[in-house]
This record gives C-alpha cells, structure tokens and sequence, in this order.
C-alpha cells in the first residue's frame, strides 16, 4: 500500500483544524466551490482582494468528479496514471499517481464546500505557512498550505476556474525532480488542468 495515501488524510485533518475557526472549509489539500458558470458581482464586494478570474471555464464535470480536471494529454506530459477518485467532505477528490513511481503523488480536490472561489483561500491566508499568488496560464493561482512542506516534496496550489471555485492541487513526490521542487510540478499540473477545462 502506498505509504502516502495513509498520509494525506491527517494533513487534510490539521488543514481543516486550523481553518475551522475561521468558518471557512480549506481543500483535501485544500479549498473551493461550485458552479460551471461565470463570476458573480453579487456574491462579491467592492473589498475583496482574490483576482477576478479572465473567462469562467467548464467546471460542471469536476464538480462531481475531480479526475475530470485533467486530461489524457495531461496526464501524459505529466507522467501520470490514471486518477483514483473518492468523496470528501470538502467535495470530490482525486489521486493522480506517477506511473514510474507510485510514491509520487497529486491529490486534487474541487472543494464545493466553499462559493466564493479564491476569496475564500485569501480570506483565511493568516493560517497559512506560506501564500503566493502568481498565475498559470492567464488563471489566478496561489501557492498556499497550512504546513510547509515545500522542502520535503511537498507543495500546495489553488487554482480559481470560475470567480465562485477554485481547485486545490497538492503535490507529494518523494523522489526526483519533483521532490526538490514540488512546486513547479503543481503549476504545470494548473496549466494542463485550465486547457482541460477549457475545452471542458
């Protein structure tokens, strides 16, 4: 049995310990909700600080089923397997391993828990160990974790896909490449996962 898989949920636990007093849900890795449509000016004042993202994409198949926010091609130049995908609580999740290397992993979670999409992550970036915004492929993304694991393989990603969702990527690679900088592997992950969804 993967040793990783057996992992992940306690971080999850710790993750959503440390967000709870804040009344928002972080992600499996972490954290974002709903729709297959665009932004809502409604939902969103004046104050709030996430970026808007450029174009909704298609969001209604990751909605359900988290192994939808990555295609074959994707998989491919990744290196990737097929996804396993499992409920949470958060919303669906997905477990993508390396094919050369099982012990490389990305657990992927559209958390529909959430409905402000980005918002949500900025607003409860105090709990975080580390928050970066930058983008991938035109979307806004952050780089943001509870724990800072970014030295052992370990790198979390959010990616909004509708100004009301967004997508937590989180990167576990115990060897090569990937393992020294995990964080580059979760934004190529980020950039295959919106030319995915942009074709929907």
């Amino acid at each position: 049995m993967n040793r990783r898989l057996l992992a992940v949920p306690a971080l999850v636990f710790a993750v959503l310990a440390v967000a709870g007093c804040s009344g928002k849900t972080r992600g499996t890795a972490n954290p974002e909700p709903t729709a297959a449509s665009g932004g809502s000016e409604t939902s969103r004042s004046a104050a709030d600080s996430a970026p808007r993202v450029p174009e909704p994409l298609k969001t209604a198949n990751i909605t359900s089923d988290a192994c939808a926010t990555i295609n074959a091609d994707g998989r491919s130049a990744l290196g990737l397997g097929d996804g396993s995908p499992r409920s949470t609580a958060n919303g669906p999740s997905c477990t993508f391993q390396e094919a050369a290397d099982p012990g490389n992993q990305i657990d992927v979670t559209t958390v529909t828990a959430n409905k402000n999409g980005l918002q949500d992550v900025y607003d409860t970036k105090a709990n975080d160990a580390y928050f970066e915004e930058t983008q991938a492929g035109g979307y806004p993304v952050v780089y943001a974790a509870a724990l800072d694991d970014r030295k052992k393989g370990k790198c979390g990603l959010f990616v909004g896909v509708t100004d009301e969702l967004a997508v937590n990527v989180l990167v576990q690679y115990d060897n090569g490449a990937g393992a020294s900088d995990p964080c580059s592997v979760a934004q190529k992950f980020g950039e295959a996962m919106i030319q995915t969804l942009k074709v929907g």
